[in-house]
């Protein structure tokens, strides 16, 4: 058993997974195949119904995004891995940005298409000035060889943008076994501050920064409609209280994964 990132063999146990001692890194062993994660991915277009049912949510912060990414790199370009519903293609064209959209999912790609959005299930031939992967590093069995990819897919001077639950944070900590990101089949790797820094690095990237990211707008009765998803032997009254806060139509703004943002430079 080799760490994905760093190759050490030496680990530590959190829960049930393991914890590379070299480079801090959490991963699900035994890795499942290639094969095995594209399978969670097909015929999934029902996996998005929280997604779209929150979609003012994410356009909110996607519109942030996009301003933020603007003051970073003015691009005129721009590459969204893992694109899902594409409501950041929406917002770059809205910026006046090029967007493109890569993602595992036909279903996604499909749904994109409809709405006139550029988007496919292959990475385009070409290079771009921004990289953008919100939720997805979290998805891969070999990050290395993705970020890699990543720092070929910019022109010079480009910039990637990515977010992934930070392991370390406090949701983590306070929910130890239950934490929202393990309850996800297709999560296979798990990260904070020391390993972002540690992948941007052996990727080629320099100018590294990591942060805690931005809240988004999510209705109050959001945490608890979502919450029963993942603790089902509670959704008899978790579901309730949400139906009854989504009347009252309070704005909650939260970092429901408690994400890190990373941004590096080729």
């Amino acid at each position: 058993m080799r760490c994905v990132l760093c190759k050490a063999t030496h680990f530590s146990v959190v829960h049930r997974f393991r914890k590379c001692t070299r480079c801090n890194l959490v991963q699900v062993v035994p890795m499942p195949g290639a094969e095995a994660i594209a399978a969670f991915y097909r015929e999934d277009l029902k996996h998005f119904d929280p997604y779209i049912a929150q979609r003012a949510v994410h356009r909110a912060y996607f519109r942030k995004k996009m301003q933020e990414i603007k003051k970073l790199a003015s691009p005129s370009t721009l590459l969204d891995i893992g694109c899902a519903m594409g409501i950041l293609l929406e917002e770059a064209k809205r910026a006046g940005v090029n967007a493109f959209g890569v993602d595992i999912s036909r279903d996604a790609v499909t749904f994109c298409r409809r709405k006139g959005l550029t988007a496919s299930q292959t990475y385009p031939k070409r290079r771009f000035d921004v990289v953008t992967a919100f939720e997805v590093i979290e998805h891969e069995r070999d990050p290395v060889g993705f970020m890699r990819r990543v720092y070929k897919l910019l022109n010079k001077g480009g910039v990637v943008v990515l977010t992934t639950p930070d392991h370390s944070g406090i949701w983590q900590k306070l929910m130890g076994r239950h934490w929202v990101s393990y309850q996800h089949p297709e999560h296979v790797t798990f990260w904070e501050n020391e390993s972002l820094r540690y992948l941007l690095t052996k990727s080629g990237f320099s100018n590294i920064t990591v942060r805690r990211d931005s809240p988004r707008p999510f209705p109050l009765s959001f945490l608890f409609t979502r919450a029963a998803d993942y603790f089902p032997w509670a959704a008899w009254i978790l579901k309730p209280i949400g139906r009854v806060l989504a009347r009252r139509r309070i704005v909650n703004p939260i970092n429901p994964w408690d994400d890190l943002l990373v941004v590096g430079k080729k």
